[in-house]
């Protein structure tokens, strides 16, 4: 008999300024960068989870139903869904007023070819199907499979 799967969701947010740099944060729970964001709650949306992490984590409160970009599926020993959100294209006011929460070092607004080299492995495979899926009317899907 089968079981009902159970899997973590987690939601990401991907922000750009008016040059097209991405926003990245630097947690201080692990190595490397990666897009803000964070775990949806038992009972919360994709995308309320979305608007709270972003609150949380760079002060900035996004209003209206964020676009969703991307799903990208992770099959491994820490198996998990993610949402990748459109958090808009911050104006200077904006990036000037970020309050990064205790748990990120800093934040940086790169290029996205610098952001490749820096954001950890999962969260660069996810940077330019997401970007591309942006300029785009469709949602890309992605699928990450490790060997258990």
């Amino acid at each position: 008999m089968k079981h009902q799967a159970t899997k973590a969701i987690v939601v990401a947010g991907l922000i750009t300024d008016h040059d097209g740099r991405v926003l990245i944060v630097q947690p201080s729970h692990k190595e490397g960068w990666i897009f803000p964001g964070g775990y949806v709650e038992v009972g919360e949306s994709p995308s309320g989870a979305f608007r709270r992490e972003i609150l949380a984590e760079l002060g900035v409160e996004i209003r209206s139903v964020p676009r969703l970009l991307s799903i990208d599926y992770r099959g491994s020993a820490d198996e998990y869904v993610m949402f990748i959100f459109d958090g808009g294209v911050f104006t200077e006011e904006m990036v000037a007023g970020i309050k990064l929460s205790p748990g990120l070092l800093e934040f940086r607004l790169v290029p996205p070819e610098e952001a490749m080299s820096l954001l950890r492995a999962n969260s660069a495979r996810r940077l330019m199907p997401t970007l591309e899926a942006r300029s785009k009317t469709g949602i890309a899907y992605l699928e990450h499979q490790e060997l258990l």
